[in-house]
């Protein structure tokens, strides 16, 4: 597929990763690698972490969402989920995740990728609705398998999708298509 931006003309694969560019500015213009998926499609999940499938009051993309249930952080720092996915284009990666926060005592959640530093999504002010945070989250992938692990650092707390992007300056909005 093909489209004009800012004057370039730009090739594009469905992975989202260029493979040509051409007009003023195109080598500083390539598009970046990114990577989506569902948070319910855990390949392994510890309890209080649950699956909410197919019901709920919120509006959430997929089949459902994950959630740390509300009950005033008794099992704050228990459970965990775990996710492998494949990427096409190793780098560094802005790390984001679409949650809904229940109340100000929950409001985030922690990740840790390949094994690295554990990582504090969230602690912001937007509750009752779902949207994105990270942002400043940046990690290191590499060509091939690697894993997330989703951490509960506090509970009243669910998680709709996870998006991985090279462009660091990109906000996700809304649902976003999932690539895996």
């Amino acid at each position: 597929m093909k489209r004009k931006l800012n004057g370039l003309n730009r090739s594009w694969i469905a992975s989202g990763v260029a493979l040509a560019a051409t007009g003023a500015g195109a080598s500083t213009a390539l598009a970046a690698a990114k990577i989506c998926w569902e948070a319910e499609a855990t390949g392994t999940m510890q309890k209080p972490l649950r699956k909410v499938m197919g019901s709920g009051n919120k509006p959430y993309s997929g089949k459902g969402y994950l959630e740390i249930p509300w009950d005033k952080n008794e099992s704050k720092g228990k459970g965990q989920a775990v996710y492998t996915f494949n990427v096409k284009t190793a780098g560094v990666y802005t790390v984001w995740a679409r949650t809904y926060w229940a109340n100000g005592c929950g409001n985030s959640i922690g990740v840790v990728v390949n094994g690295g530093t554990p990582i504090t999504l969230g602690e912001d002010g937007t509750y009752d609705k779902w949207h994105w945070v990270g942002g400043g989250a940046r990690v290191r992938l590499k060509a091939g398998a690697n894993k997330l692990i989703l951490k509960n650092k506090e509970t009243g707390v669910s998680v709709d999708q996870f998006y991985l992007t090279q462009d660091a300056d990109y906000t996700p909005t809304g649902i976003r298509k999932t690539t895996s």
